[in-house]
């Protein structure tokens, strides 16, 4: 985690991973744990990393993290593919953030050329 401090804010950016094989209960335990010791209301917080959730899926993880990081009003705002293999993708990065608190953002992708 890194936290940025000036005059008139607090940012915080958490970066984490989840193995695709890794306990979820276990991270998702953990991740709560973690956004509650350091979650204050006058903190800006940003969490990113590779996650391992496919926010193009709707199954149970997906609801559960939603339902958790909107606790501390998070939300996902990656709306594409991070990972294409062959003709699948599926979006397992992701950037979690206060849209109410960071309003005017732009992400988008960034595509390697191949030639």
């Amino acid at each position: 985690m890194l936290k940025l401090t000036s005059i008139s804010h607090n940012i915080l950016i958490m970066a984490v991973y989840r193995a695709p094989t890794g306990n979820f209960n276990l991270f998702f335990k953990r991740l709560d744990e973690i956004l509650k010791s350091f979650y204050r209301a006058d903190s800006k917080l940003i969490l990113c990393g590779d996650i391992n959730v496919d926010y193009f899926a709707e199954d149970e993880k997906k609801r559960q993290l939603n339902a958790m990081l909107l606790a501390y009003n998070l939300v996902s705002i990656v709306h594409f593919p991070t990972r294409t293999q062959g003709s699948s993708s599926t979006a397992i990065d992701n950037i979690f953030l206060d849209t109410n608190t960071f309003p005017n953002y732009t992400i988008s992708p960034l595509y390697k050329r191949t030639s």
